[in-house]
């Protein structure tokens, strides 16, 4: 969406850039080579893109999220819980396997023995032997489950040390996000802060001796040349966002986003204009882990603003998709963090909303006042009022929704399992089904 509209919608408008686009002869889009965007936008169900609709586009608009062709209810039970945890619910993308709820690539304390498709590694690793491009975006640390479950597997999710050792090692063509007080040794000061490893190695000289271009703003993301051959991308110490609700930030006096950070649009096109020279095609998993904390905050701005950016992801990788048939694009969630539903009964425009509802649920608008949000205007030119009820501060179940296009599309239909989103990557870089 353009920044005039978003303004009119209420919402601040991060600058995107232009994704250049390959032209792809007749002869390639027959038999070019296979490729997938797995985007995650963490702890959005349903209702959550219903809010970020009406604020970006308004109730007779269509997101790039509501394109995506194929749908399909999704579940995601754990071995030992009904509800995902995002480490959890990473592995199952990973492996194709159920886990447990504090499975890191793990379950039982072991390593996975074999995936879904009989592979010894999780996707990232057999993707990079197949000789693909992989690619991971995290709106929080890079060592989030939502990107280093891909690659790495460690017994305490906690433990960031070891897993940002082991995505050095794999060398992932891509990586960008947060956490780059884990690639320092304790001692040391960083862009963004000090650095917390033990173990004394410097992971980012290591990385830059293994050919990587590291950077650590938005400014030096935006000036790196599409040919660059490996790129680390470290903007905060940890997360590229800040945790809180409204009413916590503003008494801290800090913003949603950290202002020399990339956004999660930003981070996924950057990443894609390097992917997309892969002569044996990519895979690009991108989480955006700010969607999932912040409904977890109950700070309904950051989560739709957050999702307004994960739609933005999604319209950059259909543009690509429109000429790569062989492009395959998934996007789901794992859980509902916080329950967001779009409040609207008795909501007036510029009226702030009750602190709670007569069930005791609490609202939240679109500042600390709980002025209610203003939609994009509807076919009659109309801005209609909402507001927002949370119905927790956790993972929730139900509501969670998988869409996607392209080859792998073929295993996101009716109502699907967290492994079956394994099964749709794994066909769609390989086009072997399992």
């Amino acid at each position: 969406m353009d920044r005039r509209n978003l303004l009119r919608a209420g919402l601040a408008a991060p600058v995107l850039a232009t994704l250049a686009l390959p032209e792809a002869s007749a002869r390639s889009r027959r038999r070019g080579p296979r490729s997938v965007i797995f985007l995650h936008p963490d702890g959005m169900g349903a209702n959550t893109w219903m809010a970020v609709r009406l604020a970006d586009v308004g109730p007779d608009g269509r997101l790039a999220w509501d394109r995506l062709p194929a749908v399909a209810a999704y579940v995601g039970p754990m071995i030992d819980s009904l509800t995902a945890s995002s480490n959890g619910g990473a592995t199952s993308h990973a492996w194709g396997v159920r886990a447990h709820s504090d499975s890191y690539g793990q379950v039982g304390g072991a390593r996975i023995a074999r995936a879904l498709s009989g592979a010894s590694d999780p996707i990232g690793p057999e993707a990079l032997g197949a000789g693909k491009a992989v690619g991971l975006v995290n709106s929080a640390t890079i060592t989030e489950p939502g990107t280093g479950a891909m690659i790495a597997d460690v017994a305490n999710r906690r433990d960031h040390a070891a897993i940002a050792a082991q995505l050095v090692a794999a060398a992932p063509q891509v990586m960008l996000g947060g956490g780059e007080a884990h690639f320092l040794p304790a001692g040391s000061q960083g862009r963004h802060g000090a650095g917390r490893r033990t173990d004394g190695r410097n992971l980012i000289e290591e990385a830059r001796a293994k050919g990587y271009t590291v950077v650590f703003t938005a400014q030096e993301l935006a000036a790196i040349a599409p040919d660059t051959p490996r790129l680390l991308g470290l903007f905060a110490e940890e997360d590229c966002f800040n945790d809180g609700s409204q009413a916590d930030m503003a008494a801290r006096g800090v913003p949603i986003w950290q202002p020399q950070a990339p956004t999660y649009d930003v981070m996924v096109e950057a990443a894609l204009r390097i992917l997309i020279r892969a002569r044996q095609g990519y895979l690009l998993v991108a989480n955006h882990e700010a969607t999932d904390n912040l409904g977890g905050d109950n700070n309904a701005r950051g989560v739709i603003e957050g999702g307004i950016q994960a739609d933005r992801a999604i319209a950059a990788a259909r543009r690509l998709a429109e000429r790569d048939p062989n492009l395959t694009i998934v996007v789901a969630s794992d859980s509902d963090c916080g329950g967001l539903n779009v409040l609207a009964d008795d909501v007036v425009a510029g009226q702030p909303v009750p602190p709670r509802n007569e069930n005791g649920a609490p609202h939240d608008g679109a500042d600390v006042a709980r002025t209610p949000f203003l939609a994009a205007p509807d076919r009659a030119g109309r801005r209609l009022p909402f507001a927002v009820a949370w119905a927790s501060e956790g993972d929730l179940s139900g509501g969670t929704i998988a869409r996607a296009q392209g080859p792998g599309a073929v295993h996101v239909s009716g109502t699907i399992d967290s492994t079956d989103i394994y099964r749709a990557v794994h066909f769609g870089l390989f086009g072997r089904r399992i």
